[in-house]
């Protein structure tokens, strides 16, 4: 029996091939985690952040669905955070957008509030 032999074309590497526009992969996913930056993890907290779609996060916007995963859960309030969501609305990796972009992430979740400290003394110490 003789093998194929497969030829692999590497003049341009899969990764820098050209990406898809948000526009163009909405229709293909079904569900957050298959979004660029996201995953299982991250849509159990869209769903408990009460976004269940893509076309609500879509919809939303970066700025108003970090709001709402802050609100829902504090760790969430970081520029990094903002970065995944950014670029999943591009359908970009997170450190691929523009410094432009990440400017403007840093400098919003700024304005987010922080988490309020408990008043409570750890157990343990007086």
């Amino acid at each position: 029996m003789k093998k194929k032999s497969v030829t692999v074309d590497t003049r341009r590497p899969r990764m820098f091939s050209e990406e898809k526009s948000f526009a163009e992969i909405e229709k293909t996913v079904s569900s957050i985690a298959e979004l660029k930056n996201l995953g299982p993890a991250t849509e159990k907290h869209f769903h408990k952040a009460g976004i269940k779609t893509v076309a609500q996060f879509k919809n939303l916007g970066w700025k108003k669905t970090l709001a709402q995963l802050v609100k829902s859960n504090p760790k969430h309030r970081h520029s990094l955070f903002a970065y995944a969501l950014i670029g999943a609305l591009k359908n970009q990796e997170w450190f691929r957008i523009s410094e432009e972009e990440k400017l403007e992430a840093r400098e919003f979740t700024a304005t987010l509030k922080p988490a309020k400290k408990s008043l409570q003394k750890p157990k343990g110490k007086k």
